[in-house]
């Protein structure tokens, strides 16, 4: 069986015995949980890394999860690229923790499935600050007189967070192989039309914008106009929210593929 939640940023209490016992299903090792980004596992080598890998690596299902916004990018470089289920993948532990790469479409259980992930960080308005820089403190200080959240390069931000052009364009290439048509996409985002459509749910179209397009949610736009697709699962948006037949919102509800299939 194929289970999908979404953000953890670190905290895995949601996979514990106590929690799974209240949830209608009876996961095995042969299952898999899908996260959708943010899964917050590499973020710093300590001994909660440590205590993390050998915690979840033990527990069923396998984890297969995609980048969020805040991943630590040069951990998960670190590990490398290796063919899994007909995609590129990296073994953080092996065949029981597996980060989905970008642009990839992956054959499990009997279903297709094109994983993507990344987001923007919005919780920057006090800047992306660099250490290396002269200015550093200053601006540091200046965020947090104003009690603005800001992030920092190589420590709490990576501007990996958005594809690259390779990225997406190997994206297009992977799917024009499976007639650009998949059962299930797997994102931490969605594109820009939906996240309107979220913005609407939420504020009646009224108020400022709260997620505003990028690079990445502009290419799932382009993806929406041709790809042919049952569901689409996203997190980011710290919500459970099923917006349409076809889109669906995870925060901390675990759910189950065959219930939408």
């Amino acid at each position: 069986m194929i289970y999908i939640t979404g953000d953890c940023h670190g905290d895995f209490q949601r996979f514990t015995k106590q929690q799974r016992k209240k949830l209608p299903y009876q996961f095995t090792e042969q299952d898999f949980m899908m996260v959708c980004g943010d899964f917050g596992l590499l973020w710093c080598k300590d001994k909660e890394l440590v205590y993390n890998l050998r915690w979840l690596s033990t527990l069923p299902p396998v984890i297969l999860w995609v980048q969020g916004n805040h991943e630590n990018y040069d951990m998960i470089a670190e590990y490398p690229l290796e063919l899994w289920h007909g995609g590129l993948v990296r073994h953080i532990v092996r065949d029981r923790i597996i980060l989905l790469e970008r642009g990839q479409v992956f054959e499990i259980e009997g279903k297709r499935f094109l994983t993507f992930g990344g987001a923007s960080s919005h919780d920057v308005q006090g800047g992306i600050l660099d250490k290396t820089s002269p200015d550093y403190k200053a601006e540091k200080k200046r965020a947090v007189k104003r009690q603005l959240p800001y992030r920092v390069r190589h420590e709490t931000w990576w501007e990996q967070e958005l594809p690259t052009e390779e990225e997406m364009q190997r994206c297009q290439e992977n799917l024009s192989k499976v007639d650009d048509t998949v059962d299930c996409v797997v994102t931490h985002c969605l594109s820009s039309r939906m996240q309107e459509e979220l913005e609407y749910h939420y504020g009646g179209g009224l108020g400022p914008k709260l997620y505003e397009p990028d690079i990445l949610t502009d290419f799932f736009d382009e993806l929406e106009e041709k790809l042919q697709y049952k569901l689409w699962f996203c997190g980011h948006y710290h919500v459970n929210l099923r917006l349409d037949d076809k889109h669906m919102v995870l925060y901390d509800e675990i759910r189950c593929l065959n219930e939408f299939l």
